[in-house]
C-alpha cells in the first residue's frame, strides 16, 4: 500500500481537525466495502491529480502566486511549493502556444491543459476556459484536417455570431498571414463539433488568413461534449485521426 501525505489529499480546515487527533501518526482509512475502488478507478486518481498539478505549474509560471494557487485549488501553501519547484515536473512538459507544444501535451494525455493554459494566459478567455470545465469533453488533436470542412464563428459580416469590427479583423488576418509567410511558428485552431457541424471557437483571423493564401488542410484541435457527436465524429472523419477501436 502506497502511503499520501495527508497535505496533498485533504482540505486545510479538515486537515487541522486530524492533527489535533493524530499529527505524527500513520492512518488507516478503510474503505466502505461497497465502494472498494477497481485498480482503473485508482488509475484514474492519478492522471487527475496529474492533470491538476500541471495546471498548477502552467498558472505559476504566467505569474499567478503560491498564495493564490493554495486557494485556488484548497491545498496547503506547502503542497503548492513542492509542485511547482519539482525539478521533475517542470522539465517534464513546458508550455508555448504554438502547434508543436499542443502535440507534445497530446502525447503526454494534456491535451486539455494545453487548451486551458492557451485560453486563459494567451487569449485571455476565462469565459471560454470556464464554459468548457461545465461539462466532460472529448479533445482530439492537433490532427491535420481540409480548411475548407470549417467556418467562421465570428468576423466583421453581417449574421456572425461574433461581430468584429472590419478593421481590427483585417489586422489580424494580415498578421497571421505575415506570421504564416514566414513560416513562425502559430497555433492551431480550435473547433468544435455538434450535430455534424464544425465552429471555429478561437483564431477566426487565422482561419480567414489560411483561406486567403489557399492553404488546404491545417492543425486542428477538436472538441466535443456528448459520445453521440463523438461517435458521429469518429465515423465520417476517422480517416484524419488514429482512434483506438477496441
Amino acid at each position: 500500500m502506497e502511503y499520501l501525505n495527508a497535505k496533498d489529499i485533504l482540505p486545510i480546515d479538515l486537515l487541522e481537525q486530524v492533527k489535533k487527533y493524530a499529527a505524527g501518526k500513520c492512518l488507516y482509512i478503510p474503505q466502505n466495502e461497497d465502494d472498494m475502488k477497481l485498480w482503473g478507478e485508482l488509475s484514474g486518481y492519478r492522471k487527475q491529480l496529474r492533470k491538476r498539478n500541471r495546471m498548477i505549474i502552467n498558472k505559476f509560471q504566467y505569474g499567478i502566486t503560491i498564495e493564490e494557487l493554495s486557494k485556488e485549488y484548497f491545498l496547503s501553501e506547502e503542497t503548492v511549493k513542492k509542485i511547482v519547484y519539482s525539478r521533475k515536473k517542470a522539465k517534464e512538459l513546458l508550455f508555448y502556444p504554438y502547434i508543436e507544444s499542443a502535440k507534445e501535451y497530446d502525447e503526454h494525455g494534456l491535451l486539455e491543459e494545453w487548451i486551458h493554459t492557451y485560453l486563459l494566459f494567451e487569449r485571455k478567455n476565462k469565459v471560454f476556459s470556464d464554459g468548457l470545465y461545465l461539462e466532460e469533453r472529448y479533445y482530439i488533436g492537433p490532427i491535420m484536417m481540409p480548411v475548407d470542412f470549417f467556418h467562421r464563428s465570428s468576423g466583421p459580416e453581417e449574421g456572425m455570431k461574433w461581430h468584429v469590427d472590419e478593421r481590427v479583423f483585417e489586422e489580424r488576418a494580415n498578421s497571421w498571414m505575415d506570421k504564416l509567410k514566414c513560416d513562425e511558428k502559430v497555433p492551431p485552431l480550435i473547433i468544435s463539433y455538434f450535430d455534424n457541424t464544425f465552429e471555429i471557437n478561437c483564431n477566426s483571423p487565422l482561419h480567414e488568413a489560411l483561406v486567403r493564401m489557399n492553404v488546404k488542410e491545417f492543425l486542428v484541435i477538436i472538441w466535443i461534449t456528448n459520445q453521440k457527436d463523438y461517435e458521429d465524429f469518429k465515423q465520417k472523419y476517422g480517416k484524419y485521426v488514429k482512434f483506438d477501436y477496441n
